[in-house]
């Protein structure tokens, strides 16, 4: 069975993000969560900014988001966005400042079933992992669009990492239940810690919502 909830819509690199590009995989990441999930990404953000940079700034700007990053790092050694927690509430708030009020976006343990299930009901999953580089393993997020039988399909913003990120399009990669395993967060487990992006519907749109 098959079932790509990206098909048709756009491929987020974080590599032409304006603002941090080399660590932005979370926000571009859950960017291409929200595209594939149904909400309108792109139109929420004024024309020539990308909504993964104006996601980022927000987080980065966002007095709720502060307090809430400034209680799990009071020594603000780890960027906002690089905290789990915050990044799905600064998610959720900054749809909820352009009009959609749902918050879509959990951040919680899951079964790759549980994926699976989201992805059948139309919504997305971001997870995080160990992933191999040229140079060596890095920590990095990714976006899981649909599946392919027993393989994930996941929408990398770094790139393929099958070749070690040589190829910089990472649309529609194949990840394999043994690498889900062996490569997400926590590994050698069942459970992993993901963001379970739910789907977007029309009527929760509130056209009164600013872009920022």
């Amino acid at each position: 069975m098959y079932k790509n909830n990206s098909k048709d819509k756009p491929y987020y690199t974080q590599r032409n993000n304006h603002i941090k590009p080399g660590t932005s995989c979370n926000v571009t990441s859950m960017i291409a969560g929200l595209s594939a999930a149904g909400y309108p990404v792109d139109s929420l953000v004024p024309e020539g900014v990308q909504p993964e940079d104006s996601l980022l700034r927000y987080i980065m700007t966002d007095a709720a988001c502060s307090r809430l990053w400034r209680r799990l790092d009071p020594s603000g050694k780890i960027p906002p966005n690089e905290w789990h927690d915050v990044l799905a509430y600064g998610c959720n708030r900054w749809l909820g400042a352009h009009g959609i009020k749902r918050n879509p976006v959990t951040f919680t343990q899951a079964r790759i079933t549980d994926v699976r299930n989201m992805i059948d009901a139309g919504g997305a999953a971001v997870v995080s992992g160990v992933f191999e580089t040229v140079t060596g393993k890095i920590n990095h997020i990714v976006c899981v669009v649909g599946y392919d039988g027993d393989d994930l399909i996941i929408d990398d913003p770094w790139g393929d990492f099958r070749d070690k990120y040589k190829t910089q399009q990472g649309n529609d990669i194949p990840l394999t239940a043994a690498q889900w395993s062996e490569m997400l967060k926590p590994v050698n487990q069942g459970k992993k810690w993901a963001h379970l992006i739910a789907p977007y519907k029309k009527k929760e749109e509130n056209t009164e919502g600013e872009a920022a």
